[in-house]
């Protein structure tokens, strides 16, 4: 009798114990519709919200509906979050950031309804990509360099509308430089399209290239394997003014990309999911579950999200922005947030 009594009450209290995620799961009443903010067919975002809106479908109540809305990117997701045009999307950490507190491209029109469910779920850096001979000819091979010699450079990235150009800008302004001043200096900044740069670089027609992309982007890997390219280091003085921007300190490794056999520091705008305040806890609690507990499934569609970690989903330079109510419970219950 007594043996049933001790089972009795194991079970009770293994009941208790999960009696929160059970509870808040349960709360979801009726099919659920969302729209899930990513970037155009056929990009790792576009394919990381399909993965995960496959999941969600599945698991959130019979009828429910996740369709992934394939526009936007980093700058523009946070604002369709804020406008009401998405339900959650993918947002750079620093984007999302910068939206919040209505600076840069988001100036007058801040993001103050937007949160985070998870964030770290790749890895991107900020490359700053000299050509060798510029280098050898000109003896500067760092932004510091340049702005003491009032050099005339050519620098390139791509257009507006991606992360690239207002990086390029925080980085030039810690040593006093922007576009205009290089520019009056008799320089050029050049911006096309991602694809065109490697050929600009083995032209040499541009002497810096400014990107921001994951390892094994096609066109840094085209760069790096055709052009007589060196990647410099970000300067700690500048990452440490960076990170205030949301673009934390990030390390490079060696050989990520052909004739790259060191490791580097850089910063990173992160990746990150975000949704809008209104969503209700019980959803962002369940929606912040099934991206931390089916990483596998995604990497298997694409091995970039391999770094995801999980446990450090909520962490402030993963995520950039206060994160969810639901999303924060979640983390809690895990154990993973005090």
């Amino acid at each position: 009798m007594k043996s049933y009594l001790k089972i009795l009450i194991i079970f009770c209290l293994v009941v208790f114990l999960f009696l929160p995620v059970f509870a808040d799961e349960q709360k979801l009443e009726g099919p659920v519709n969302l729209k899930f903010g990513a970037m155009r067919i056929g990009t790792s975002w576009y394919i990381y919200a399909a993965t995960y809106s496959n999941i969600l479908e599945k698991t959130l109540p019979e009828g429910s509906t996740v369709e992934v809305v394939p526009q936007g990117g980093g700058i523009a997701n946070p604002l369709a979050v804020s406008q009401g045009q998405c339900d959650l999307a993918l947002s750079n950490v620093a984007t999302a950031k910068w939206a919040y507190d209505g600076i840069q491209m988001y100036e007058g029109r801040p993001a103050k309804n937007i949160r985070a469910l998870a964030g770290g779920l790749n890895k991107v850096y900020v490359y700053l990509i000299f050509r060798e001979d510029f280098i050898k000819k000109a003896g500067l091979d760092s932004f510091e360099k340049i702005s003491e010699a009032e050099y005339p450079i050519h620098l390139i990235c791509k257009p507006e509308g991606s992360t690239a150009p207002p990086v390029a800008r925080m980085i030039l302004s810690e040593y006093g430089m922007d576009f205009d001043i290089i520019k009056k200096w008799g320089g050029s900044v050049t911006q096309i399209s991602g694809g065109q740069i490697p050929a600009v670089m083995r032209d040499k027609r541009a002497d810096i290239w400014v990107e921001v992309a994951p390892g094994g982007h096609p066109a840094v890997t085209e760069g790096m394997m055709t052009a007589n390219l060196r990647m410099v280091e970000v300067p700690e003085k500048v990452r440490e003014s960076l990170a205030k921007y949301g673009l934390f300190e990030e390390v490079v490794p060696a050989n990520l990309f052909k004739n790259q056999p060191y490791s580097f520091k850089t910063v990173s705008p992160g990746t990150v999911i975000i949704a809008s305040s209104d969503m209700p806890d019980e959803l962002a609690y369940v929606i912040t579950k099934i991206i931390c507990e089916h990483k596998e499934e995604v990497v298997a569609v694409h091995a970039s999200i391999k770094p995801f970690e999980p446990e450090k989903a909520w962490m402030e330079d993963r995520i950039g922005i206060p994160l969810h109510p639901g999303a924060e419970k979640y983390y809690k219950d895990k154990g993973w947030m005090k």
